[in-house]
This record gives C-alpha cells, structure tokens and sequence, in this order.
C-alpha cells in the first residue's frame, strides 16, 4: 500500500517515525509525499502542550476529511492516542491508535481490515529508528522517566523506562557517520536514567566512552539530564567529556523554576541551592563549559516573588542558553487541579523573562568577540554554520569553500543572544 506519514514533536517521534518507514517499506509498502495519493494516512502526534494539542486535533480533524473522501484508512500515532485516546477517538471515532511503544508494529494497523487499537506494551528495546536533520543524526538511547513532575503529561504517553543496550546505540552511531552524519545528539526523556532499567545502574557515561572508540571526524552532544539523576554519574561523565574533543563540553540541566516553593508544586526532587551546587561544579570541572535549562513561567503557586528568584538565578549561573514557556495545563496531571495564574500574569512574565534571556545570552556570548576558535562545520543553512568546543554555534562568514565535517579556524566579529558571527581564517583538517 501507499502510506503517508506525518510527524509532529521531539526527537523520539521522529524517531519513531523512521523506525515506522523502516518497519513498512522491509514489509513491500510505499512512502509517499502527499497524503491525497497514499491509502494509508499515518499522523505522529505530540501531546506536551495545550496548543500543540490542539493544533494535533485540527489536523486529525483535516486528515480525516481527506481520507473519508478518497476511502483510504487514518492511523493516529504518537503521543496523544497514548495519553488522551479518548479526545482522539472523538474526534475520529474510526481511526485506529497506535502507541509509541508500538510504532515496530505498526504494520498490523496499516495491513488491517479494520480499526486497530494499540495502547498497552513496552517498547521493544534496540529497535532505534535512525533519522537525519541534515548531517546531524539524533539517536534515541532511552525512553520513559523515573521522576514524577507535576506538570507533565509526556509520562503518561512514554511511561515504562526503557533504555536500548550500549551495543546497539554504538552500532547506529557507527551506522550514521558511515552514512555522512557529523554530529550525533543522544536523546531520550532523560539521558541521567540511562541503563537503569537495563543494567540496573546509570551507563551513560560508559556510553559515551564506547562512542569515543569509533573512528571519524564527528561530535556528541549529549541531551538532557535532570538535576536529580545527573550527582551518581557526575564525576565519570566529566571524565568521558574531558577525555575526547569530540564530544561537546555542554550539558543540558532543566532548572524549571528559581524558587523552592514552586519547585515542590512540581515535585521536582532538588532545591535551588542543590541546583546552584551542582551548576558551579560542572563549570569548575569542565573547562568552558555551556549549559542549557529549561523553565517553566507562570506554573500554579508562582507569585511575583518566586519569578524573580527565577530571573536572578538565570542572571547568576548565566545559561548559555535557556528554554522557556508559559504554563500550559495539562489532563491528568498533578498540576491541573492547582489554581491557575492569570493569563495576563503569565504573558507579562513571558515579556520579562525574554529581556532577561536576551540580555545573558548576549553577556556569555560578548566574552568570545575578538578570539580566533576553533570551529567544528556542521550545517549549511544559506551559509555554513559551525559550533565551538561548547556547541555555541558560529554562523561563518567568508572563507571561500567549506564542507560538513571539517574544522576551520574561525575569528569572532559579533556575537548576538543566539550566537557567534565569525569569519573564516583558514582550513584545520
């Protein structure tokens, strides 16, 4: 059959959604490029916030129409039929479900003669569906939580731990540099639970240390690690980070708010100073290091008070760069039945926490105008861009021909909130 497939979300969906092409082209099926010539329509869903929810319900609502007009089957996949089937099912009663756990077999939906429901099961561990953004190749090692965040529903699509073996992500990993792939991103829900359920200990930095026997010109950046997981395996993680240049000195450490008060209505297991300590180790212990948080503004209980906390501890730790969002009120969370900030409250925060955002970045970017750096080339996107030592990106000016995967030394003539503008000195290798 023609099977269309459309993908919304993080890196494990689109994961997912290679693993799924995988799965139905091995089987003797099509991928084609446009839903009105496919006999089968496949949507990848994501659930995390309320307007990506729904956005997922308009375009199930608009697939449908298509394939009830042409008489072709709708398979609704990802996260949403896994945590909330039942909007899914209102809004296309006929379509058959399919969990993330189960996007190996998603071939019995597409090959049914009827409406397939799939929402119970564990992934099947070392099935790791092997995507590309470009030269830049994220690799899922693990899927599932061991915390219990108030605010989240993401938990309730991917709930069971599962971490794929140390073999079989250095098998993909060497799959994708033969393939041309210059960067890889370990990804999951969070790398800090990796081998746990597996190993029955935390494996990524012996992880990263069997990546850093492979031979080729790439780099690792490693994804996010929550603050409460990341004290067992600091002191080997910096070692496997300071004993290769390839991978990238930055770590990925979601804060989600400045105050302890807020920090207990989310359930998040640390406080603010243990997070304070465990940033300032980091840094002294890995040389030029850039880290990355998450936050979340306007989460119920915050008052004007626990926001500024929030701005004054970005200012103080200065993030090379932060993530942030409003508050979005998810079903079947902790944090749902707590009372709401107001709308106008949590967009004027939004407002604020953008200035101060702006303004770090800008301030831990300044230091590096004026050096000549090594610069590592990953993408060309109307020109070529490249990342320090860090994962600072460079946008690269100059220098005449460059290619994916080579090393120029770079000067630094600007630097913006978001990045470094360089021009090029010449080649390294």
């Amino acid at each position: 059959m023609r099977v269309y497939v459309e993908t919304y979300g993080c890196a494990l969906n689109r994961s997912d959604e290679a693993l799924m092409k995988h799965v139905l082209t091995e089987r003797g099926h099509s991928i084609v490029a446009d839903p009105s010539s496919a006999d089968v329509v496949i949507i990848n869903t994501c659930t995390v916030r309320l307007d990506t929810e729904q956005h997922m319900l308009k375009k199930i609502t608009s697939l449908r129409r298509l394939v009830q007009e042409r008489n072709a089957k709708l398979v609704i996949a990802g996260c949403l039929p896994a945590a909330q089937p039942y909007k899914v099912l209102k809004t296309a009663p006929e379509a058959s479900l399919v969990s993330p756990q189960n996007s190996s077999r998603i071939h019995v939906a597409v090959e049914s003669s009827g409406k397939v429901v799939m929402l119970d099961g564990v992934r099947e561990r070392d099935r790791i569906g092997l995507f590309f953004e470009n030269r830049i190749a994220p690799i899922p090692i693990q899927e599932g939580c061991l915390s219990n965040c108030s605010f989240c529903i993401t938990r309730h699509a991917r709930r069971v731990l599962v971490s794929h073996t140390v073999e079989a992500i250095v098998k993909s990993v060497e799959t994708a540099v033969r393939m041309g792939a210059v960067e890889i991103q370990l990804t999951g829900m969070d790398l800090g639970t990796y081998g746990v359920d597996l190993y029955g200990k935390r494996c990524l930095p012996e992880l990263v240390r069997r990546i850093s026997t492979l031979q080729g010109e790439f780099r690792v950046r490693i994804g996010m690690i929550n603050p409460e997981h990341l004290p067992p395996i600091l002191d080997e993680l910096v070692e496997a980070v300071n004993s290769d240049r390839r991978i990238y000195r930055f770590l990925h450490i979601p804060l989600q708010s400045g105050s302890d008060k807020v920090l207990k209505a989310m359930n998040r297991k640390y406080t603010v100073d243990e997070y304070r300590g465990l940033i300032k180790e980091v840094k002294r212990k890995i040389s030029d290091v850039s880290i990355a948080t998450d936050i979340i503004v306007g989460h119920p209980s915050e008052d004007e008070e626990d926001f500024e906390n929030t701005l004054k501890i970005i200012k103080e730790l200065e993030f090379e760069r932060v993530h942030f969002a409003g508050y979005s009120v998810r079903p079947n969370t902790l944090s749902a039945g707590m009372p709401n900030i107001p709308t106008r409250v949590r967009k004027e925060r939004m407002l604020r926490m953008l200035e101060t955002v702006e303004e770090m970045g800008l301030k831990v970017r300044e230091k590096y105008v004026g050096s000549t750096l090594p610069v590592f080339v990953t993408e060309y996107s109307n020109t070529w861009v490249g990342r320090l030592d860090n994962y600072i990106p460079v946008i690269l000016l100059g220098g005449g021909l460059l290619d994916y995967g080579v090393s120029v030394e770079a000067v630094i003539e600007k630097a913006t909130f978001y990045d470094l503008r360089g021009r090029v000195r010449g080649g390294m290798g």
